[in-house]
């Protein structure tokens, strides 16, 4: 009778487990680097994109902000002359320059901050892809700085602009501003046109909504200005932390 003997094989040493262990790991570990290394490239490189679009409003700004600010203090000198007329002169010898003046000051020139790029971060929650913490304040500090200032336009300066037609309409004659217009712009008369009223109290009440008109654009100047460095600023530390030149 023949006897059967089963082999058995033999059992793993717990090395042969530890060592299919720490390949497992390695594997999972060696995938979670890369992936982490995958996101981390396209997060670099779409915070790339937004800074140099950044740059682009940023410069789109400087530009606007240079321009307005120009025709501002312009404005500003020619307030001060019609106030000085109406005060200091005799308004009756002066109607060419009181009419060309008076027509221009009602116009605000509005500043509309190029804030695409930024609008676009805080909406989609992209914020955190602005990884230089200098940057992102500066751009968050401009930003806040670039809508008060379109605000003050739209709640003081435009009701100021409003109070002052109330005047205009009581003392200048419309038939004189229709033939002083051409094309976008406005002749000065040269016929020396006549007010409707030259009634003190009249006068008194206009140059008061002026001096306030002068006043808002003069504000409008100060703040602008401090945006307008603000702008260059942050460009440049913009251009510097991420190379842009």
């Amino acid at each position: 009778m023949e006897v059967h003997h089963h082999t058995h094989a033999e059992g793993k040493k717990w090395t042969h487990y530890l060592f299919e262990f720490l390949m497992l790991f390695l594997a999972v570990f060696a995938g979670f680097l890369a992936e982490n290394q995958r996101e981390h490239f396209v997060e670099n490189k779409r915070e790339r994109t937004y800074i140099r679009s950044i740059a682009e409003d940023l410069q789109q700004d400087i530009s606007q902000l240079d321009s307005i600010l120009r025709t501002r203090k312009r404005l500003d000198k020619i307030m001060d002359s019609l106030l000085y007329l109406m005060n200091y002169e005799d308004p009756k010898q002066h109607g060419n320059e009181i009419y060309f003046y008076t027509r221009q000051i009602p116009r605000t020139f509005r500043f509309n901050t190029n804030d695409r790029t930024i609008s676009q971060l805080k909406n989609a929650g992209n914020w955190r892809l602005i990884h230089n913490q200098k940057v992102s304040e500066g751009l968050a500090n401009y930003d806040i700085l670039g809508h008060s200032l379109t605000q003050y336009i739209e709640q003081r300066e435009e009701s100021l602009v409003l109070i002052l037609y109330q005047s205009i309409d009581k003392m200048f004659d419309n038939r004189v501003f229709e033939k002083m217009i051409e094309g976008l712009n406005f002749k000065k008369p040269v016929d020396n046109p006549q007010l409707m009223s030259y009634n003190r109290s009249d006068i008194n009440e206009f140059c008061n909504r002026v001096h306030f008109r002068k006043n808002s654009n003069l504000y409008f100047i100060v703040v602008a200005e401090k945006l307008f460095n603000e702008a260059n600023k942050t460009l440049a530390l913009i251009e510097g932390e991420y190379h842009l030149k």
